[in-house]
C-alpha cells in the first residue's frame, strides 16, 4: 500500500505529511477565514441595503465559530475534527437553505435578518452554501490512513 504525501526526517523521528484538505487544514484555514470576517464585521459599518450588510449578531456568530474551528483544527483528534466539521457544515448549509426561501417569501426592502443571519443578498446565501459544502464535504471525505494518527507522527 503507497502513501501519498510528503515523508520528513529529523534525526531518528520519521513524519509523514498528508495531501489535499484535510479535516485539519479545512478547519485551520477557514477558521481564520471566518474569524477575520467576525472581526471586520465590527470594525467595517454596514446596514440594511449595503453589498453585505453583517450586523453583531452574524459577526459574533462567525467569530465564534472561526476560533472553535481554530481551537478544533488545533487540539482535537481526527474524528472529532471530521465531527465538528460536519456540524458546522450541516448549520452553513440549513442557514443557506433558510436564507433563499425566507428572501424568497418576505420583502428585502427593509433588511431580511434571519435569526442572526442578515440574508438580503442570493450571494451571501451562495457563500453559506459554499462553506456548508467545504466543510460537510471535508467531513464526508472517505477516511484515509493519516486519519488513523494517534501515536503514529503523522499530520491529519
Amino acid at each position: 500500500m503507497g502513501m501519498s504525501g510528503m515523508t520528513v526526517s529529523y534525526g531518528g523521528v520519521v513524519k509523514r505529511y498528508s495531501k489535499g484538505l484535510t479535516s485539519r487544514r479545512c478547519l485551520l484555514i477557514f477558521g481564520l477565514v471566518l474569524a477575520i470576517a467576525g472581526v471586520t464585521g465590527f470594525l467595517v459599518p454596514s446596514k440594511p441595503g449595503d453589498l453585505y450588510a453583517m450586523g453583531v449578531g452574524q459577526s459574533i456568530s462567525y467569530l465564534v465559530i472561526g476560533l472553535a474551528s481554530l481551537y478544533v483544527g488545533e487540539v482535537w483528534n481526527s474524528e472529532y475534527k471530521r465531527i465538528f466539521a460536519g456540524a458546522i457544515g450541516v448549520f452553513f448549509l440549513a442557514a443557506a437553505i433558510a436564507g433563499f426561501v425566507y428572501s424568497h417569501y418576505v420583502d428585502s426592502s427593509l433588511g431580511m435578518d434571519l435569526w442572526v443571519f442578515n440574508v438580503e443578498h442570493p450571494w451571501e446565501n451562495i457563500a453559506h452554501i459554499l462553506l456548508g459544502v467545504i466543510y460537510a464535504g471535508t467531513a464526508l471525505y472517505p477516511r484515509r490512513f493519516r486519519d488513523y494518527s494517534y501515536g503514529t507522527n503523522v499530520s491529519d
